[in-house]
């Protein structure tokens, strides 16, 4: 399956998660090269909402069900990992890509940590 969906980066992930979704042909956006630096969490889900995007965060206040419920996003993807490096949070995202992407076809809560994935409808 080919994720036909688009990807709102949240400006506490680095750049380099921009490049693994441009090598997957997926559109992806990062909040500090579109220079929405600082906004509020409700100012996130209002753009994702409007652009029909996932939001890709590490801000745990992002697994709020009802806050999640409330906006019509695409769905969260949230890393609660217990190293936020480069490498390690593309590992990660690679891990999980490779064995869950075909489930990004509905609106989705997903908490990744160390060793378990969480999916909340």
């Amino acid at each position: 399956m080919h994720f036909k969906g688009n990807i709102f980066l949240d400006e506490n992930l680095p750049f380099a998660l921009i490049e693994f979704f441009v090598e997957r042909k997926i559109n992806v956006e990062h909040i500090k090269k579109i220079g929405k630096t600082g906004i509020k969490n409700g100012d996130v889900y209002q753009y994702a909402e409007a652009n029909k995007m996932w939001i890709v965060t590490r801000d745990a206040d992002f697994q709020n069900y009802s806050k999640f419920q409330q906006y019509h996003i695409s769905g969260i993807i949230l890393f609660k990992t217990s190293l936020s490096n480069k490498p390690y949070l593309l590992k990660i995202l690679k891990n999980f890509w490779n064995k869950y992407s075909e489930k990004l076809t509905k609106k989705l809560l997903i908490i990744i940590s160390d060793n378990k994935v969480i999916f909340t409808e």
